[in-house]
């Protein structure tokens, strides 16, 4: 699998401190943490990726989700973080998605937990990552913006 033509050249980190956050890899491992976390949060997720995921989702389906997500980082053609809080707590996570296809456009995609606070912790994730992301993007690299950012 090649990698996406925007990052032949970059190495965007699988574990990193963005703000008040730590970023960690979504892979196989932490397969029924967010599974736990995904349909914890369904209300606020149905949608999200513009579909009904995760209504429906199985443990089994995850895991081959969570399998894709780590291959995909592996060869640079997307790219899945979890994000934690400051004591490491399973808080969301964090997508960047080439255009396949394309050059110098992608999407990202960021959802927190179904907790009360949940859109105060999304807008100041979402303020910290655009800018640690920024870094990593190739100059005016344009990005489409999808969150759970719905009450």
């Amino acid at each position: 699998m090649k990698p996406h033509p925007d990052f032949v050249d970059t190495t965007l980190p699988r574990q990193a401190g963005v703000g008040a956050w730590h970023l960690t890899p979504l892979s196989v491992a932490q397969v029924d943490e967010d599974f736990e976390a995904v349909t914890e949060s369904e209300r606020v997720l149905v949608g999200i990726f513009g579909s009904d995921w995760p209504i429906g989702l199985t443990l089994e389906g995850n895991l081959i989700d969570m399998g894709w997500h780590d291959r995909e980082f592996i060869a640079k053609r997307s790219f899945a973080w979890i994000i934690r809080d400051a004591e490491g707590r399973y808080s969301g996570c964090a997508y960047l998605y080439p255009e396949i296809g394309a050059r110098g456009q992608g999407e990202v995609v960021t959802w927190m937990t179904d907790t009360r606070d949940r859109l105060a912790r999304l807008a100041a994730f979402n303020a910290a990552f655009r800018d640690w992301l920024a870094a990593y993007l190739p100059e005016g690299y344009a990005l489409a913006w999808t969150s759970n950012d719905q009450p």
